[in-house]
């Protein structure tokens, strides 16, 4: 099948067409992303309507704190003063200093995700440091005392290879300290980041599946120690999964609880803020001074894909009510459901829908339907938090994350089994999944498009040629479709443990679920649903060459495989205007020829 027959036809463009606009409506809402606060003073990422990437911005944090207080518009407040940065940077992370004078930001260019250091000041010109790029590894501020500046600890490099490096008071004072000894011979797949605190700098290796190990460093070297203290500068933590993250206030501990319909946080047991069913925690954090204790608070949802609310702790309410999902929310609803996987486990979803087309928890009749799918590395796979979702909603469609095996919706244990030897689960958890959703009337097979992007993008090629019977189209966005030689991958030697290489499985388990190696097995392909492949041409994680060969081999045998290439595109952060171009694209492919609401 060409790239013209199912991209360029008729019913695509005029589905495309419509979807672009719709996209376009769903994205004119502000992304405001999560502060950092040092001295009344508060840093953070803010794009508005018509921008590609986000910029950082400066603002007293009682104003902001103001701005953002719950039951205020889920528009975002107007931005403060934007920070003078260098033209044409992607901001990929960045740290304030214990001043809030000074901010080090890691900006890239959009074709890569590697970055430079930039110390940025509301009063000064840009400097980049003279250190090595950067992955995506926040820079760390240590308070060397009252008469010094302050120092900066970077690491650099991208995985497996890092170095830690020290700028000192001036900015041509950069300088690299080494790794400790017991780094010198490390295993594939370690991890490692910087943490600080006024005790010092700290550096933390952990290989997946054991303990971290902690060094500080002390007299010009790294010494072993076994734990580590929150920042002086509140940092946002990022929350993995709600209900398992817990920060310490003056006032008591702030913890996060996900209940059916929402997720809560609490202040020493009392709630005190709650988000509504598809709204995603995405981080935490707390600051505090002499007029109080202040929660910062940030979500996403497909109404609102990036906010920030702050609740005032010292004087919440005794009871807390869920926060406004966002325009035109009142008009969608977002359920939480199981179903049983073929060895009676419980597998959860989150579906979206159009209240109107709904009664009683059930659909009124089958709808063009979306199910999305991560399942792995323990993430926890919410509802798309992007206007993609806003705008098949608003056309009728129907939404759905799978929560499958191998993510981390259900805990460690969750994760553990779909990971490794037992990846396998993660396949079959979608293809039950997809079954289900037919056989409970929420769509039919021929208008159920299966989702997934990177790791996702394998789980739902391989369950596709698995069981073709279960969808009627495919997505697949930056697969991993190789699982057999991760090696060939950019970040391949991070995910040996996540895939069992490490000694838990062989080449030939690997093979039984590896995309590639299932299209090459096959020997006839007519009844494989239509699969659209996206190919990102700077990615730096993925290795993109499998995809055209997958394509071709399934072809070959009568598939129906198309390839787009976005070749200016890597897989993070993407511009704003060709992200919509792109999405467009995937939800016209998911239309299909179904005449239906907006579409035909």
């Amino acid at each position: 099948m060409s790239e013209a027959n199912v991209l360029d036809s008729e019913d695509a463009r005029r589905a495309r067409d419509y979807f672009r606009q719709a996209l376009t409506r769903w994205d004119t809402t502000a992304r405001q992303g999560m502060p950092q606060i040092a001295q009344g003073i508060a840093v953070y990422t803010w794009r508005g309507p018509g921008e590609d990437f986000p910029r950082l911005y400066r603002e007293s944090a009682s104003t902001l704190g103001a701005a953002c207080a719950p039951g205020r518009s889920p528009t975002p407040p107007d931005p403060g003063t934007a920070l003078p940065s260098p033209a044409g940077r992607v901001v990929r992370g960045f740290a304030l200093d214990h001043t809030g004078r000074r901010v080090a930001a890691l900006l890239g260019t959009p074709d890569s995700e590697l970055a430079k250091v930039w110390i940025l000041a509301s009063d000064t010109e840009p400097v980049r440091l003279d250190v090595p790029p950067v992955w995506h590894a926040r820079p760390v501020w240590i308070d060397a005392g009252p008469h010094h500046e302050a120092a900066l600890w970077i690491l650099t490099g991208k995985p497996p290879v890092h170095e830690v490096w020290r700028v000192a008071g001036s900015s041509e004072d950069a300088r690299p300290v080494g790794l400790p000894a017991e780094l010198a011979h490390t295993p594939e797949g370690l991890r490692l980041r910087l943490e600080g605190d006024s005790g010092g700098v700290r550096l933390i290796a952990r290989h997946p599946g054991t303990a971290p190990t902690t060094w500080i460093f002390r007299d010009h070297g790294w010494v072993p120690e076994p734990g580590s203290a929150a920042a002086p500068v509140p940092v946002p933590v990022p929350v993995p999964a709600a209900g398992r993250v817990a920060l310490a206030t003056s006032l008591g501990e702030v913890t996060a609880r996900e209940v059916e319909d929402a997720v809560v946080l609490s202040l020493g047991g009392t709630p005190v803020h709650a988000l509504s069913a598809a709204e995603r925690l995405l981080a935490l954090s707390v600051s505090e001074d002499r007029t109080g204790v202040s929660l910062w608070v940030h979500s996403a949802s497909p109404e609102r894909p990036s906010g920030v609310v702050c609740v005032d702790l010292t004087r919440a309410s005794a009871s807390a009510s869920a926060s406004a999902a966002g325009r035109d929310a009142e008009h969608n609803t977002h359920l939480h459901l199981t179903i049983l996987a073929r060895d009676g486990t419980p597998v959860p979803l989150v579906v979206s829908s159009r209240r109107e087309f709904l009664e009683g928890g059930h659909s009124r009749a089958p709808r063009p339907l979306l199910l999305s799918v991560y399942g792995g590395f323990g993430v926890h796979h919410r509802t798309e938090a992007e206007p993609t979702v806003a705008a098949w909603l608003e056309a009728g469609g129907v939404f759905v994350a799978a929560q499958v095996r191998g993510g981390g919706e259900l805990g460690p244990e969750w994760h553990e089994a779909g990971r490794g030897a037992r990846k396998i689960r993660a396949v079959h958890d979608l293809i039950d999944v997809a079954h289900a959703l037919v056989a409970g009337g929420w769509t039919r097979t021929e208008d159920l498009t299966a989702l997934g992007a990177s790791h996702g993008g394998f789980v739902v090629t391989a369950a596709a040629l698995i069981d073709p019977s279960a969808f009627g189209r495919v997505i697949a966005v930056a697969p991993v479709l190789d699982t057999v030689d991760l090696r060939r991958h950019g970040l391949g030697t991070q995910w040996l443990h996540e895939f069992g290489v490490d000694g838990e499985t062989t080449a030939a388990q690997r093979a039984e679920y590896s995309p590639l190696h299932l299209a090459i097995a096959r020997e006839r392909a007519e009844n494989v649903p239509p699969i659209l492949c996206c190919i990102l041409g700077r990615d730096e994680r993925v290795d993109n060459t499998a995809a055209p060969r997958f394509a071709a081999e399934l072809n070959s045998r009568g598939g129906r495989v198309a390839l787009l290439t976005e070749a200016g595109d890597g897989h993070a952060q993407r511009a704003a205007g060709t992200l919509l171009d792109f999405s467009a694209t995937l939800l016209g492919f998911a239309a299909g020829t179904t005449p239906w609401m907006g579409v035909s």
